[in-house]
């Protein structure tokens, strides 16, 4: 994003541009794999590159407000990085990560006064030193409030025009 012209960060301020640029965005930062969740009380969206076993895995599993990362979402703004610890209560899930190559990463939760969203960003290689946890945090958190107001634009404008809890994002 550093040589990004300004009429390129200025798109990036409507969700369907913002959904586009994702890969790419998440590609510059030195990660291959995202998620990202926007919940809110009439709607609930997610897009990611996820691989489809972990997907699956996800799914046979599901989400509960025990698993880690969803509880920590829940409650916290601060990063929360991927690592055997952090599943130390579903070593289940964090074998079933490793093997998708879900290793090295952190989520960054994102909340105001009606919604809340994550966006996870991980790779298969390369642990998170602490430096690089500080060096990316302000563009990841940049990032996902960038994600999280144009999800919160996008959901009030087309409210009117959708079925609630009507999925719009990609996968």
């Amino acid at each position: 994003m550093k040589n990004w012209t300004a009429l390129q960060r200025q798109r990036l301020i409507e969700l369907p541009d913002l959904l586009d640029y994702l890969p790419l965005l998440i590609k510059d930062l030195g990660f291959c794999f995202y998620a990202y969740t926007f919940i809110h009380p009439c709607q609930q969206d997610s897009t990611t590159n996820y691989p489809a076993r972990w997907l699956a895995h996800c799914e046979r599993h599901g989400h509960s407000p025990h698993e880690p990362i969803d509880a920590h979402c829940r409650t916290s703004r601060l990063p929360l990085l991927w690592t055997a610890n952090t599943f130390h209560n579903s070593p289940e899930s964090w074998a079933a990560a490793q093997e998708c190559g879900l290793r090295h990463g952190w989520v960054q939760p994102l909340h105001d006064q009606q919604s809340r969203s994550s966006l996870s960003i991980l790779r298969p290689h390369v642990c998170i030193s602490t430096q690089e946890l500080y060096e990316k945090a302000a563009q990841v958190m940049w990032l996902g409030e960038q994600l999280h107001r144009a999800s919160m634009r996008f959901f009030t404008r087309s409210n009117n025009n959708q079925a609630p809890g009507t999925s719009v994002y990609r996968a």
